[in-house]
């Protein structure tokens, strides 16, 4: 039997565990504590009118609008927002601002290489176009461009690493994503979790929800009107279109929906995504544990090669946010309340962290909180036009990578709800969706079984073992979709 003396020691050096704050994203808390004196935007009330009318507050209805004015400074153009800008995806994400150039084998097989170096090209300039405007605008939203590590953490990923390094030297791109060995990793990082990875070098950090709200704030500066707390309850698909809302209703000549996992519930919508959870746990600060590791210095990014991907940076103060896909499910393509705080998830994402990190298993995790993915099948997002009148333009599908690409994608709306016929509004991305996701109750009960077969089939193969066949099945069915409906000509 231990003494009371030794029990009173081992008591004495336990680290305390207070509550995690579950469900509280620190990110907005951190955004929201620095917006003093930030301009209100109450919710629409009555009829109002517009150019355009940009349904949804985060990254893709934002740049959408500023894209909207930079090319039209004349035009008349609302945001409506259910609840705050940037309080959905945009800012509850890992924060990772990466391009496709990680993607060209995937792209090149469905577009061509022409059409494949076009998207990884302007996904990669993308990043430096943020850069410049958060520079123009003052906006400190921690952006860092450290690069990415991109790790192998099983055998089967090293083969899928190798194969994009690869693919990228023989298209030219070889100096954006370079092979790195496990040693250097470690020794960048800390963790001993690759086997192998790969630098991607246009890779940056940020912290999302500062750079959401100042899109919210340089938006109105430039003469956006935007009205929080203000829903879609309902979308009148004629010319001019009529986007209505609890209190109020906007008619505008073009209508962009850019709600992401939320514009899922539009009819024509609802078999394109399915809709899953990310969850995130964050430690204390630990700057002292991290001072020497580069990763830390440069706010590289830390991810590897799964279906259900482990996503981490390192924030300014010293903290580590891990995360993962792959979380619950929405039935009907839905955002549930799992979507936002998943326990069991984030219980198990939290073992990782300590799996990838041991070293860190005394440090105190502080939050944890999740957000709503729009999954395609694809993995890629697209645009396209709905209605007789095609005046209603949308986005969706970022798969959980659009902190970038969302830039690129509001330029692509902004494009054609101009009616700009260039190579953005016409490029591989805006032939709608490449597939539809099987009717329910089949696409729930069909994702779950494969879901729970992919997860499982991703911890053997992290234990050195196969996947087996129902493994490697599932994982070939994350991208099965049914061919695009196609409309019956008039009689």
């Amino acid at each position: 039997m231990r003494s009371r003396a030794t029990r009173t020691r081992r008591a004495a050096t336990a680290p305390r565990r207070r509550p995690l704050n579950t469900g509280a994203v620190f990110w907005l808390e951190q955004a929201i504590a620095g917006e003093a004196g930030a301009v209100a935007c109450p919710p629409l009330a009555g009829a109002a009118s517009a150019d355009v009318c940009v349904v949804g507050g985060g990254y893709t209805g934002l740049w959408t609008a500023l894209e909207l004015v930079e090319e039209a400074p004349d035009a008349r153009v609302v945001v409506l927002e259910a609840g705050a800008c940037g309080f959905g995806a945009s800012g509850r994400n890992g924060g990772w601002m990466t391009s496709w150039v990680d993607e060209l084998d995937g792209l090149a097989d469905r577009f061509g290489e022409e059409q494949a170096l076009w998207l990884a090209d302007e996904s990669s300039a993308t990043i430096g176009r943020i850069e410049a405007f958060i520079g123009e605008h003052g906006i400190d939203c921690h952006f860092r461009r450290g690069g990415g590590l991109w790790v192998a953490s099983s055998a089967a990923q090293v083969a899928i690493v190798g194969h994009a390094i690869a693919t990228a030297a023989r298209l030219g791109r070889g100096h954006l994503i370079k092979a790195v060995s496990a040693e250097e990793i470690t020794a960048r990082t800390g963790t001993r979790a690759a086997l192998s990875g790969a630098s991607i070098e246009d890779s940056a950090a940020v912290q999302p929800a500062l750079l959401a709200r100042a899109l919210r704030r340089v938006a109105l500066e430039r003469g956006v009107r935007i009205f929080e707390g203000s829903p879609m309850i309902r979308l009148e698909r004629t010319r001019p279109a009529t986007v209505v809302t609890p209190a109020g209703r906007v008619e505008a000549g073009e209508v962009v929906l850019a709600a992401n996992a939320w514009s899922a519930q539009v009819r024509e919508l609802r078999r394109t995504v399915a809709v899953v959870g990310s969850q995130i746990v964050l430690t204390e600060p630990i700057p002292d544990r991290l001072r020497d590791l580069d990763w830390a210095q440069r706010g590289t990014l830390l991810g590897d090669a799964r279906l259900f991907v482990h996503y981490a940076q390192v924030t300014r103060d010293g903290r580590i946010a891990f995360g993962r896909g792959g979380g619950a499910l929405g039935l009907a393509s839905r955002v549930v309340p799992k979507h936002f705080y998943d326990p069991a998830t984030a219980a198990s994402v939290a073992a990782d962290f300590r799996r990838w990190f041991p070293q860190l298993a005394r440090v105190r995790l502080t939050h944890a909180w999740g957000g709503a993915v729009d999954r395609a099948p694809g993995h890629l997002p697209f645009v396209g036009a709905l209605g007789d009148h095609s005046n209603v333009h949308y986005a969706l599908g970022y798969s959980g990578n659009g902190v970038g690409p969302s830039a690129l994608i509001g330029r692509i709306l902004a494009r054609r709800a101009l009616g700009t016929n260039d190579e953005y509004a016409t490029c591989a991305l805006a032939g709608g969706p490449p597939g539809y996701l099987p009717p329910e109750p089949l696409r729930f009960a069909g994702g779950a079984l494969v879901r729970g077969a992919v997860r499982r089939a991703e911890e053997r193969e992290e234990a050195g073992r196969d996947a087996g066949p129902p493994g490697r099945l599932a994982k070939r069915l994350v991208t099965f979709s049914l061919p695009p409906l196609r409309r019956r000509p008039p009689a």
